[in-house]
C-alpha cells in the first residue's frame, strides 16, 4: 500500500482556525500537485482528509485532477488533526482497508512526524514538510515503509524556490 501523506496547501488567515480557506496560492499549489499525481498515473482508492476547511478543500482539488475517486469521495478523519496522538492515530490506520494509494490529508508538524515514524525517523524534526508538500511511503503492515516520493511545491513551479 502506499500512503500519499499532503499537507494542506496555503490558507487565508481567519480568526477561526477550523474555517479558513485556501487562498488562490493554495489553489494554484494543490492543482500543481494534483497535475503532478495525475501525470504520475495516480489514482486514489480512498482519501481521508482532517475535518478542518483547508485541508478538505485540497484533498478535493487534488481528487478532482486524479480521477477514479471523486471529491464526494473524501471522508474526514480526526486523526489527522494536530491534536490527535500518535498511538490513536496509529490504530486508527491500522484499521483501514488495504488499498493501493491512500491520501491523507493534515497539518504540520504531525503528519510529517507520522509519516517519519512509519519510515524508520528517529528524530520528529528531521522530517519537513511544506505546505501543499508531499510524501509518499509503501508500506506492507501500516507500522514501517520506505520512502517512495518527497514532492514540495517548489519542484513543482507552484511557488518559487526559497533562497
Amino acid at each position: 500500500m502506499r500512503l500519499y501523506f499532503l499537507r494542506h496547501a496555503d490558507a487565508l488567515d481567519g480568526p477561526d482556525d477550523e474555517k479558513r480557506p485556501i487562498s488562490p496560492r493554495g489553489k494554484h499549489e494543490a492543482k500543481a500537485v494534483g497535475n503532478f499525481l495525475k501525470t504520475a498515473g495516480v489514482q486514489f482508492d480512498a482519501a481521508y482528509s482532517s475535518p478542518l476547511r483547508r485541508a478538505r478543500e485540497t484533498a478535493a482539488i487534488v481528487l478532482d485532477l486524479c480521477g477514479r475517486l471523486p471529491p464526494s469521495g473524501l471522508e474526514t478523519a480526526d486523526a489527522l488533526r494536530n491534536e490527535t496522538p500518535r498511538d490513536d492515530f496509529e490504530r486508527w490506520l491500522a484499521h483501514l482497508k488495504t488499498t493501493n494509494h491512500l491520501l491523507l490529508v493534515g497539518h504540520a508538524p504531525t503528519l510529517a512526524e507520522r509519516a517519519g515514524h512509519l519510515l524508520g525517523f528517529s528524530n520528529p524534526e528531521a522530517l519537513s514538510l511544506p505546505k501543499a508538500g508531499l510524501i509518499c511511503a509503501e508500506t506492507f503492515d501500516g507500522r514501517g515503509g520506505r520512502l517512495v516520493l518527497f514532492v514540495s511545491p517548489e519542484w513543482l513551479n507552484a511557488r518559487p524556490l526559497a533562497r
